[in-house]
C-alpha cells in the first residue's frame, strides 16, 4: 500500500509540474516559441525623417544605441505577436541586430506583419505606454523620443525592414551672447519656466496623453567660442504665448517672454539667437535669422536682444518641413531591375522613369553593413532617374537632399540635377577615398510648382566610374 501511495504521489507531482510548464509556455510571445530551423530572422535598418541613419542629439546614431520593437498585425497594437524586443546598432551605423539571442524576431511562415519601434529603449513598458520624463536635460539623447510605424506588410521574403523614425517632441536651442553692460557669461543659468515635463506616449497610436507636472526646466549648457548654447527638449505646445525664458547671471536676471503665436511642434527645432544687455533704456530687437535643417526640422526663430527684465518681440514664422523621403523601398533588388520594372518605391503615387533605360535598382553591402536599395547610374552611359508628380502646396521654395556614392575617384557633381526641367547648380564635392561610401548633397532655394519633377542625370561624357543614388529627401520651406 505504501508503494502504491508513493507512486500516486509521484504521478501527481509530475502532472502538476507539466501543467506549470505548459502554463509558463503559454505566456511567451507567440513569436518566441522555438522557431523552426528555417525560420527567417528580421533585419532592421533605421533612419530619421529627413536625415539618413541619423539620431536625436547629434548627426548620427551612437554605438550600442538600442530601440524597442513590436511585431504585430491589425490596427495599432491590437494584435501583438512579439512585444518590446531590444535591437542594438553595435557600430552606430543604423544597422540593428538583436541585443540578445532571446530578443530575435522571426517572420511567421505565412502572411505579413507590421512593426512599431521607438527610441530610446526601456526594458519595462506598461500597457504599451512609453513614459516621457523631461525634468532632467543633462543627457539629450536619453530623452529624445523617436517613433516609427512605417514598416508594414512585410514577410519572410522581405530583405530588410527599414524603420523611418521621426521625433515626437520639440527642441529649443538658444545661442546666448553677452552685449552692452554684460562683461561675460560666467555662471549663466537658463530656465524655461512653467513647461510640463511628464506625459505618456501611446506606442499603438503614436499620441501623447496625460501631460502633467509643470516645472521650470533647466536647459543643458555648452560653452562655445563666443557664446553659450542652451538646449532643451520639451513636450509639444500648441500655444506657448507668454511662456518665459529666464537667463540668470550674477549681474541679474534677463527675461524673454514668448510673443503671441508662439508654439512648439513635434519634430521641429526652434533656434533663437539671444544677446543679453544690461541697458534698461534700449528695447529688444528681432532680426530674421536664416537657418539650416540639421537632424531636426529646423524652425528659425530669430535674433533677440534681451534687456534686463524686458520682453522679447515676435519671431518670424519661417518653417522648414520634410515633405517626402524616398529610400527606394524595402523590396528586393537582387535581380537588378530597371527603373521601369521596379515597383517597391516608398512614394507609390510618384512616377519613376529613366529616359535612357540604363539605370537599375541594386543593393550594396558596404553601405553601413546593410543591403540598402539604391539606383545605380552606370559608368560611360547616359542614365537618369526622373521622379514626377511630386505635390507641393503652400511652400515658397524647396530644398533637396540626396546621397551619392561613387565607384571610384570623381567629383560627385558629375550627377546633374534638374527640377521642373531647370538645371540646379550642384556644388563640387570630391568623392571619399573609400569607394562606394555615401555623401549627402544638399541643394536649396528651388522654386516649386504645383506638381514637381526632379531628375538626376549621369551622362556618357562625365560619369566615368558609376555612381549610386540613395535617400532622396524633399524639404518644403515656408
Amino acid at each position: 500500500m505504501k508503494t502504491l501511495y508513493k507512486m500516486k504521489s509521484q504521478n501527481i507531482l509530475i502532472a502538476a509540474a507539466m501543467s506549470l510548464l505548459a502554463l509558463s509556455s503559454c505566456k511567451k510571445d507567440k513569436n518566441h516559441d522555438a522557431p523552426k530551423p528555417d525560420a527567417t530572422a528580421v533585419k532592421f535598418t533605421a533612419s530619421i525623417a529627413g536625415q539618413i541613419k541619423t539620431k536625436a542629439s547629434n548627426d548620427k546614431w551612437d554605438s550600442n544605441d538600442a530601440i524597442g520593437v513590436f511585431m504585430k498585425t491589425g490596427t495599432g497594437l491590437s494584435t501583438v505577436l512579439a512585444s518590446n524586443k531590444s535591437y542594438t546598432t553595435i557600430n552606430g551605423d543604423g544597422e540593428f541586430s538583436p541585443s540578445a539571442a532571446d530578443q530575435t524576431l522571426y517572420y511567421p511562415e505565412d502572411g505579413t506583419v507590421d512593426f512599431i519601434a521607438y527610441y530610446p529603449y526601456k526594458q519595462t513598458i506598461t500597457s504599451n505606454k512609453y513614459p516621457v520624463d523631461l525634468s532632467s536635460q543633462s543627457n539629450q539623447a536619453a530623452i529624445d523620443l523617436l517613433y516609427a510605424n512605417n514598416a508594414t506588410g512585410l514577410s519572410k521574403t522581405s530583405t530588410e525592414a527599414n524603420l523611418a523614425f521621426s521625433h515626437q517632441l520639440s527642441k529649443i536651442e538658444l545661442t546666448v551672447k553677452n552685449g552692452t553692460g554684460v562683461a561675460d557669461l560666467n555662471g549663466l543659468g537658463v530656465s524655461l519656466n512653467g513647461l510640463n515635463t511628464k506625459a505618456d506616449f501611446d506606442l499603438g497610436t503614436g499620441t501623447l496623453s496625460n501631460v502633467s507636472q509643470a516645472a521650470d526646466v533647466s536647459a543643458k549648457l555648452t560653452t562655445q567660442t563666443a557664446s553659450v548654447l542652451a538646449e532643451a527638449i520639451v513636450l509639444p505646445v500648441a500655444d506657448a504665448t507668454g511662456n518665459v525664458i529666464t537667463f540668470t547671471l550674477p549681474a541679474g536676471q534677463f527675461k524673454l517672454t514668448l510673443p503671441a503665436g508662439s508654439k512648439f511642434e513635434a519634430g521641429k527645432k526652434y533656434a533663437y539667437d539671444i544677446e543679453l544687455k544690461k541697458d534698461a533704456t534700449s528695447q529688444p530687437t528681432a532680426v530674421a535669422l536664416s537657418a539650416t535643417i540639421t537632424n531636426w526640422t529646423n524652425v528659425p526663430s530669430g535674433d533677440y536682444t534681451v534687456g534686463e527684465d524686458q520682453n522679447g518681440t515676435t519671431p518670424p514664422a519661417g518653417v522648414e518641413t520634410v515633405l517626402y523621403t524616398e529610400t527606394f523601398g524595402t523590396g528586393t533588388a537582387s535581380t537588378k531591375p530597371k527603373v521601369a520594372a521596379y515597383t517597391a518605391w516608398d512614394n507609390t503615387s510618384f512616377t519613376f522613369s529613366d529616359s535612357y533605360g540604363n539605370a537599375d535598382l541594386r543593393t550594396i553591402t558596404s553601405y553601413g553593413g546593410g543591403t540598402n536599395i539604391h539606383v545605380w547610374l552606370p559608368a560611360t552611359k547616359d542614365a537618369s532617374l526622373k521622379i514626377e508628380n511630386i505635390p507641393v502646396s503652400g511652400y515658397t521654395s524647396l530644398k533637396l537632399k540626396y546621397d551619392l556614392a561613387a565607384n571610384g575617384a570623381t567629383d560627385l557633381a558629375v550627377i546633374s540635377v534638374k527640377v521642373n526641367g531647370v538645371a540646379v547648380t550642384v556644388p563640387s564635392t570630391p568623392s571619399p577615398s573609400t569607394n562606394n561610401t555615401f555623401t549627402t548633397i544638399e541643394l536649396d532655394n528651388i522654386t516649386p510648382q504645383a506638381l514637381n519633377t526632379i531628375e538626376f542625370m549621369g551622362s556618357l561624357s562625365t560619369n566615368k566610374v558609376g555612381v549610386r543614388l540613395d535617400n532622396v529627401v524633399v524639404i518644403g520651406v515656408k
